[in-house]
């Protein structure tokens, strides 16, 4: 085996720090995925905070680590028991944060602990590992140079609503977070509000049961409502991903520039953009931008 060189040595950060917060990544399905730095520091950290003791108790079980510490720390409670974190850090004592699964603080509890951490002047580091926001994206086939995430689906549908229209301009690719349950009522919100884009599908992310289904804002409906009478509905946990607007006219241009085309005989400029970002719910900026170009040629 070849010498590394000093930055790339292994474990021997953990031997001299004291008093340090470790935020540690875990498997977001396969414990497969488990790194080797993940399993060291579940056998050195003095404490480990767990969004849900008893899911983090499944995995250690699986490595065999008997760690007695384990700490409840979440929304609920994460108030009341940043103090005594705090206070444990400041005593030297080595500090693990995990959440249910994947990298920590990705729409689960835990940056406050680091605000606060950080104005005690405690060391803060991150075991990177797992996430299913990257999995997803990876997976859809979407462009993923330049994303948005905008957490979890909101449950409610004005809510829900605002929460897609603040972004719908957006260029870059969209993921969110989103139960099964209220899948259809969400995608009915996303076609109202973004129009037909391409949308994928990522369910049980590196389980046995993983699953891709890519379609666009349209079709999934109809794919969806057949996988119903089939009995065979979506399970587990959903990861959605949405192309952004320019994405969009990259996927039905021709079709947009002939409609534009075939209008622009009857209809002035102003008319023609108007009803077709309409019809096609697509934004006006896109469709004057192509109609200008069509127009000129006449």
């Amino acid at each position: 085996m070849k010498k590394l060189s000093k930055e790339y040595r292994v474990g021997s950060e953990e031997k001299s720090l004291r008093g340090c917060l470790y935020i540690i990544a875990t498997p977001i399905g396969n414990f497969d995925d488990i790194s080797l730095r993940a399993i060291k520091l579940f056998n050195f950290v003095d404490i480990l905070l767990c969004e849900d003791t008893r899911k983090t108790k499944k995995l250690l079980s699986h490595l065999d680590i008997n760690l007695k510490n384990l700490i409840s720390y979440n929304d609920i409670n994460a108030e009341k028991k940043r103090p005594f974190i705090i206070k444990q850090l400041l005593m030297n004592k080595n500090v693990g944060l995990v959440s249910d699964a994947g990298s920590p603080l990705i729409s689960d509890p835990g940056y406050k602990l680091i605000q606060e951490s950080y104005s005690n002047e405690i060391k803060v580091t991150h075991a990177p590992g797992p996430s299913s926001v990257l999995n997803a994206i990876i997976l859809s086939g979407l462009p993923t140079n330049q994303f948005y995430f905008g957490g979890f689906v909101d449950s409610k549908k004005g809510n829900r609503e605002k929460q897609f229209l603040s972004i719908k301009d957006y260029k870059m690719t969209g993921i969110w977070f989103d139960t099964c349950l209220r899948l259809q009522n969400t995608l009915e919100t996303m076609y109202k509000v973004f129009g037909n884009r391409k949308i994928s599908i990522a369910r049980e992310l590196t389980k046995i049961y993983e699953e891709i289904i890519s379609s666009d804002l349209k079709n999934i409906k109809n794919i969806l409502k057949i996988r119903e009478e089939k009995n065979i509905p979506l399970k587990g946990e959903i990861v959605l991903v949405v192309a952004g607007i320019s994405q969009l006219a990259e996927f039905d241009i021709k079709k947009i520039r002939e409609r534009i085309r075939n209008k622009l005989n009857t209809m002035s400029l102003k008319d023609t953009v108007e009803l077709i970002s309409t019809e096609e719910r697509i934004s006006k900026k896109l469709i004057y931008k192509e109609a200008i170009k069509i127009k000129d040629k006449f």
